[in-house]
């Protein structure tokens, strides 16, 4: 595994996803799944390049602490390549024991002489010196305070970990980070239009997956083995299976449409609660789905026509300026409103270190606005659900509580009652350690008749 041209065409493969990523911005789990698609890697590979990819981006800011020792210098005056050559040796070196120290260094220096001409030996350099003191460059002793150690050992951003410090407490933000840390678990909602959720199990039994009820929503599997491309197995093609988190999922019990109604979801890409929600319907009535992102829209279209849900249509509508004849149409109307998405860290490892302090201040405006707009969406004795994926107080129960302050047509009523397992109300919050599943939060408001 160690040996052989394919290694180092992994390695290199594997910078390129990172530059995409740390460099570009892209999101890692699209930069991966790209790859994997173009250059059908097989399954050793495969798990090899997305340990690398995924590592580095996880240990990210304990890797950029050595590098800084190390280089004598900031890494913005490194060029970015030798940067993620570096990470990508590190990473190799600390953390995986199956790849010999001499591998890790020897193909990292031969990265650097095909990507980064005349930096080999400065990266050959660098790898030694830390093989030489590696006591010297351990979390202890780099980090300069107990924030910036538990930044470190987490994988967090030292502000991020300074505010949950400061909000939960140590235990709760340990947990919280413990589990934004683990491979997240693949699951998936058995389709309820095209099957009945026993003769689902079996369809994945057939299949040769192994799945069990997750034991919290009568549709939601966890899947613990699966048999090649997820896109291209024959149970998800047929639409049987779509895979989402227990979390997302619900939101729609909580919104809870009936058959025949008319429901307004207004942010609703890529889909998968629009879906939920008319599933939720038996597929009678009608939902409108909107979002502001329009490439997003045949996505949807394209989503809804694998999984059998004819009721949805979808719009190019920005949130935030509903037109007026929509005014007081709608059963129900959910805003699950674009959010720092600080509860599905695990998941998305690269979102950590894109957020800002300046973000979880701005994104309430926006979603005041949203929630706002679609409340008069809201038939009179209707009900508005709002629901982010994070677990900021400021996007939470505090743009929900500015609301019903500016609206006293609204009443609070308790979310927790219509999900099917034990969680407090009357505002949810899904707490990933405790709950074990995404971060969300979810309340519910009745328009007065």
């Amino acid at each position: 595994m160690d040996k052989g041209t394919a290694q180092v065409n992994i390695r290199r493969l594997a910078v390129q996803a990172l530059l995409q990523i740390n460099r570009d911005g892209a999101y890692a789990n699209i930069v991966l799944q790209q790859m994997l698609t173009e250059h059908k890697l097989s399954d050793i590979d495969r798990r090899f390049f997305t340990e690398l990819v995924y590592g580095v981006v996880r240990r990210r800011n304990y890797l950029d602490a050595i590098i800084a020792a190390l280089a004598k210098r900031p890494l913005r005056k490194l060029s970015s390549i030798v940067v993620e050559i570096l990470r990508l040796g590190l990473y190799q070196l600390i953390y995986m024991d199956k790849v010999p120290d001499s591998a890790a260094v020897n193909e990292s220096v031969k990265l650097a002489k095909k990507m980064a001409r005349g930096l080999d030996g400065f990266v050959n350099g660098v790898l030694r010196n830390f093989l030489r003191n590696r006591d010297s460059y351990s979390i202890d002793e780099l980090a300069k305070n107990e924030v910036e150690r538990l930044a470190y050992i987490y994988n967090q951003p030292v502000w991020l970990l300074d505010l949950w410090l400061k909000t939960y407490g140590e235990t709760e933000t340990i947990g919280l980070c413990t589990w934004f840390n683990e491979r997240p678990r693949l699951t998936a909602r058995i389709n309820t239009l095209k099957t009945s959720v026993a003769d689902g199990m079996s369809a994945l039994e057939k299949a040769g997956w192994l799945a069990e009820a997750t034991g919290k929503l009568p549709e939601a599997v966890h899947i613990t083995h699966h048999t090649g491309s997820l896109e291209s197995a024959p149970i998800v093609k047929a639409g049987l299976i779509t895979f989402t988190d227990e979390a997302s999922m619900a939101v729609a019990y909580v919104v809870d449409p009936k058959p025949g109604e008319k429901v307004l979801d207004c942010c609703a890409a890529p889909g998968g609660k629009t879906m939920h929600l008319a599933a939720r319907m038996n597929n009678e009535g009608q939902i409108v789905a909107d979002d502001i992102h329009e490439h997003k829209l045949g996505l949807m279209e394209a989503n809804a026509k694998r999984l059998g849900v004819t009721i949805a249509d979808f719009n190019l509508q920005d949130a935030t300026k509903l037109p007026q004849t929509w005014y007081n149409q709608f059963d129900k109307v959910l805003v699950d409103a674009p959010c720092s998405g600080l509860g599905i860290l695990q998941r998305k490892l690269d979102m950590r270190w894109h957020k800002t302090p300046e973000s979880l201040t701005e994104l309430p405006k926006l979603q005041q606005q949203i929630i706002e707009t679609a409340a008069k969406t809201v038939k009179p004795g209707g009900v508005l659900v709002y629901s982010t994926c994070t677990i900021n107080r400021a996007e939470n129960e505090g743009v929900v509580e500015a609301f019903l302050k500016a609206n006293d047509n609204f009443e609070l009523e308790d979310a927790s009652s219509f999900l099917p397992f034990e969680t407090e109300g009357p505002m949810v919050t899904l707490w990933p350690h405790r709950d074990e599943m995404d971060g969300f939060f979810i309340a519910r408001l009745r328009k007065a008749l």
